[in-house]
């Protein structure tokens, strides 16, 4: 009974903290993962072009697709603006989560914040790839990474699923033990 409760207190002093949830989407995936978030932390929502409002002290969940190995280029515009913050980065991407590739993102999207910031943690999780740029990639010739091949379509055909719920709870767990 006692570790029930630890774990509401716990629940309610996450809902008293003063968060805000920020985000960048192409697509709709990490808009939705963001509003998962907000809901879960009983945080403000905000997109990168909309952030007025947001408390001087709040910590914040920024999110963003990703473009190019990094943060996509409004997301990259709002972090330039931040400075002495407690921060959790979230987001998606089209790759595997558990790959170099995603590794490498995340340092690549941690680099662009101020060191004035503190980061708290950070995690991607996969996203459906935008079918533009899919169609793109059947144009790259076949020694490009991204080229369309049959393996690449396969793995495309299975971030179509993505986020799910899975990749929801993955996000919320992150970002409650890195702002814990």
């Amino acid at each position: 009974m006692q570790d029930i409760h630890i774990e509401i207190l716990g629940e309610s002093i996450m809902q008293n903290q003063d968060i805000a949830v920020v985000y960048s989407s192409r697509t709709g995936n990490t808009q939705k993962v963001a509003e998962h978030l907000a809901q879960a932390l009983g945080a403000s929502c905000h997109s990168v072009k909309d952030t007025a409002g947001i408390s001087d002290t709040a910590d914040l969940c920024i999110g963003t697709w990703i473009d190019r190995g990094t943060a996509d280029a409004a997301a990259r515009k709002y972090i330039e603006t931040v400075r002495g913050r407690r921060v959790f980065i979230y987001g998606t991407l089209g790759a595997d989560p558990n790959s170099e590739h995603c590794a490498k993102c995340i340092a690549n999207i941690k680099a662009l914040f101020d060191p004035s910031n503190e980061i708290l943690g950070a995690i991607l999780v996969q996203g459906a790839i935008d079918p533009m740029i899919i169609e793109m990639f059947k144009s790259m010739p076949l020694d490009n990474v991204h080229a369309y091949t049959e393996e690449n379509a396969e793995r495309y055909a299975a971030a179509a699923s993505h986020p799910d719920a899975a990749d929801f709870e993955k996000v919320i767990g992150a970002a409650k033990e890195a702002l814990a």
